[in-house]
Parts: C-alpha cells; sequence; structure tokens
C-alpha cells in the first residue's frame, strides 16, 4: 500500500513511517511538495485542520496510486481566558472517497517572548532558531526537542498525531466510525 504525504520534512516521513509500522500496516509513503500559499504558522484549530486537510488532499491527488493522503500542520492554539498559547500538531488522513480522519498529538505552551514574535508575522522555526541557534530545527528535533532537552522530540508529536488519524480505519474499530454506526 503507498500512502501520500505532503511533506518532504524529514520528520515528517519518518512519523508517518513509525504510525504505519505502529498500526502493523504495510506501507511505503510517497513523500511530495506541499501546496503552495499555506500560511507559515496557522492560528486556532481551524486553521490547522484546514492546512492539514489542503495537504492531504494535494498529496492524494498527486500520487494516483496511493491508498490514502495525509497532511500534517503545526499550530497555534490560543486559551484566552488563561492567556495561553499552545503548539499542536493535527494530522488528516484522507482517502479515495474522500472520508476523513484526524488526530493531534499532544500540546503544549509557546513561551510568551515567542508568541510576541509569531503575532508579528514571524514563523515559529526562525524564532527557535534565533534563541536557540539551531537552524532548521523543525526538520530535526523541533521546538519541543529543544525545550525538553530531547527528551520529546518533534517526530514523536507528528507520530503520534498521525497514530491518532489512522485508529478510526483500524479493522477492530471501522465500524465504530462508520456513518451508520
Amino acid at each position: 500500500m503507498k500512502v501520500a504525504l505532503a511533506s518532504r520534512n524529514p520528520s515528517k516521513v519518518k512519523a508517518v513511517e513509525e504510525a504505519l509500522r505502529i498500526l502493523n500496516i504495510n506501507g511505503t509513503v510517497e513523500a511530495v511538495d506541499p501546496p503552495p500559499g499555506l500560511p507559515p504558522e496557522p492560528m486556532g484549530l481551524e486553521a490547522i485542520v484546514n492546512g492539514a486537510v489542503i495537504r492531504a488532499k494535494h498529496a492524494l491527488n498527486l500520487i494516483k496510486d496511493s491508498i490514502y493522503g495525509i497532511g500534517i500542520e503545526a499550530g497555534v492554539l490560543t486559551l484566552s481566558a488563561l492567556n495561553v498559547n499552545l503548539d499542536v500538531t493535527v494530522a488528516v488522513v484522507i482517502d479515495r472517497k474522500s472520508l476523513i480522519t484526524i488526530g493531534l498529538s499532544p500540546a503544549f505552551m509557546i513561551p510568551p517572548a515567542f508568541m510576541r514574535e509569531l503575532m508579528t508575522g514571524k514563523e515559529l522555526n526562525d524564532v527557535v532558531e534565533k534563541y536557540y541557534g539551531v537552524p532548521n530545527a523543525g526538520k530535526g528535533i523541533g521546538f519541543i526537542g529543544l525545550l525538553s532537552r530531547g527528551l520529546t522530540k518533534r517526530i514523536n508529536l507528528n507520530t503520534e498525531a498521525v497514530y491518532m488519524a489512522l485508529l478510526p480505519r483500524m479493522p477492530w474499530n471501522r465500524e465504530l466510525y462508520e456513518a451508520d454506526g
């Protein structure tokens, strides 16, 4: 089975491979460039999910023999009442029948100083690079890897999101998620 992923980011490719392995799905990942025009740092759950859906559809359309298209998008959730911003990753899996399943990663708080820079239009990766001096952290251990000193890496968050998005598709769960269920 072939799955199409709208990212060439090594962390995302490895995360999809790992999620497939965890669920004992025999598949190969075909990575394609993401579609143009996506916002660099989506704000709000709807925007993050929308970005992941656009990515997943794009990948599925480009790789004609793929079973699934997968989109992985990270962004910012704001809890206004607490004045807290969280970084979360959303994975979307779409199939040829246009069935969409969604999963989220664990989320973590974004430091206020970082958030102020994001609000000026900067990308989180650029802010992280400026603070830590690590270029392209998002293609490696990620911001969470730097915050946790390597205890959790970006691949872990990506894997969890993809794994969660695939769970409704597993044979033992499928009937629970069918429209008539």
